[in-house]
């Protein structure tokens, strides 16, 4: 009873303990010596004070902080547009969204992804969920202020701040842990050796882009630092980014002066582009590296085969000569297995042969070359259904369109080289063989603006909003090889 006694006494302890200071059991916010730059809030009247007091707090732990010029709070209603529009990094959010709020929000960036805004609880009004949300794309991480500011007031010092306010109740300690939660994402890092822009004096003109919606978000982010730092040049009449294939059609009919592409130029894109431009090829520019495993973007191919299948690893030599035409490798004890495995069939399941994953591999792991003739193809789902019953199956494809009854491979570029896990690490960082690029090509002869607008994106200014587009940025080797074409 004593025991009891004493655990029910140490219970209501702590409880008054969390009463007097609900910051109390919370973790303490570690300040960041290198965050700096303007923080923009748009959005609900009724957590404005909040964020004032917020604000006023993060600027003393963070004194390289400081408020945007958009920091006002006129209502509810003006968190989306804020959002949308990028007049806001952070919108606060004291009431659930509306369907007429999401849909125009889903449409702005369809392109990524978004289909709603990250919504961070932060507190409770008058016992109803109040938000900060802000824009992240599916696989990419917060920018560093922003996730700070979020940690910040997920604090034992921004709970406690909180509890100061007319209406508002601070987050328990496990509420806040499951909000902190949502702001993990794995941060790419930046080469160091990339160079940094030099802008070239009495610079003019206006560049116009046709292309990838999923590259529109980064497009519209480069074109904005660009005028920037260049005031002479400034987006052309055209800018437009509904789809890799529009942007392909504007190049080869002189619409645009770039297209952003999302993928690699199909040969019968090339043939075609040569017979209009007689015999030329255009000026193709890798400006970042293609994602992890992000639901229909641009991603790394994952090479899939049945979980029970003891194989690990496969070279890129292996596989095309499962792949090609005439394939040399057609048992999977050409591979290494044994036993019962040495002598069973390899099947092979693949998306459509027109379809961006199936192009990619042609290009990649064939050099273009015919496909086996046996391959089977299906739309994404089926094919990942078709390798998880079949023990002697094998596919590929984006990491996100795996699943449960899959097992990815290891893979190497060829024999005696090291098998690298399709991983964010491996994959960002290039290591990973069958990783790809994101590409703006180009009408020959290139003006002084495109050029110079080239010459940013591939500087370290330009590759570091790639580290937060769900994309990965170019190391200092990849952005000088590309520089060297512009000369």
């Amino acid at each position: 009873m004593l025991r009891r006694g004493a655990a029910a006494g140490l219970a209501l302890a702590a409880c008054l303990a969390f009463a007097a200071d609900p910051g109390a059991s919370l973790p303490t916010y570690r300040p960041d010596a290198n965050l700096s730059g303007a923080l923009n809030c748009v959005g609900d009247d009724a957590m404005g004070p909040l964020l004032d007091a917020w604000l006023a707090a993060f600027e003393r732990y963070q004194p390289g902080i400081r408020r945007g010029p958009n920091w006002r709070h006129a209502g509810s209603a003006t968190a989306f547009g804020g959002l949308m529009f990028g007049d806001a990094d952070i919108a606060p959010l004291a009431r659930e969204p509306l369907p007429t709020e999401l849909q125009p929000y889903a449409h702005q960036y369809a392109g990524d992804m978004m289909k709603a805004p990250l919504l961070v609880r932060v507190a409770d009004r008058d016992g109803q969920p109040a938000y900060l949300a802000v824009n992240r794309r599916p696989g990419a991480p917060l920018p560093p202020r922003i996730k700070a500011f979020l940690e910040f007031a997920l604090s034992g010092e921004g709970q406690s701040i909180v509890s100061a306010q007319p209406h508002y109740t601070p987050l328990t300690a496990d509420d806040a842990a499951r909000e902190r939660a949502k702001l993990d994402g794995f941060l790419p890092p930046l080469d160091a050796a990339l160079p940094g822009y030099r802008p070239v004096a009495g610079l003019h003109g206006a560049i116009d882009s046709i292309g990838s919606d999923g590259m529109k978000s980064l497009m519209d982010t480069w074109i904005g630092a660009f005028e920037h730092v260049q005031p002479g040049v400034q987006k052309g009449e055209r800018w437009e980014h509904l789809g890799t294939l529009n942007g392909f059609h504007a190049l080869l009919d002189g619409d645009t002066e770039i297209a952003p592409m999302g993928r690699e130029l199909w040969p019968d894109e090339r043939a075609a582009y040569a017979q209009v431009r007689h015999g030329a090829e255009p000026l193709e520019i890798r400006v970042a590296r293609g994602g992890f495993n992000t639901p229909q973007r641009t991603t790394a191919q994952a090479v899939f085969v049945h979980p029970d299948n003891p194989l690990t690893g496969i070279t890129l030599t292996q596989l095309a000569s499962i792949l090609q035409r005439n394939p040399g490798i057609t048992r999977w004890g050409q591979l290494g297995l044994t036993g019962a495995w040495a002598d069973r069939p390899i099947t092979i399941y693949m998306p459509p042969h027109v379809a961006p994953n199936a192009m990619s591999m042609q290009i990649m792991v064939l050099g273009g070359g015919p496909w086996n003739a046996a391959v089977q193809e299906g739309s994404i789902d089926d094919t990942a259904r078709a390798i998880a019953r079949d023990a002697g199956a094998i596919g590929f494809g984006g990491l996100e369109e795996g699943g449960p009854g899959l097992k990815t491979l290891e893979v190497a570029r060829r024999a005696g080289e090291p098998f690298y896990t399709l991983d964010a690490q491996n994959a960002s960082s290039g290591r990973y063989p069958l990783t790809r690029y994101m590409y703006i090509r180009i009408n020959r002869p290139l003006s002084a603006p495109v050029k110079a607008f080239l010459r940013y994106i591939l500087s370290r200014e330009g590759q570091e909003p790639v580290r937060y587009s769900a994309y990965f940025p170019l190391t200092a080797a990849e952005a000088r090889e590309e520089l060297a074409k512009l000369r």
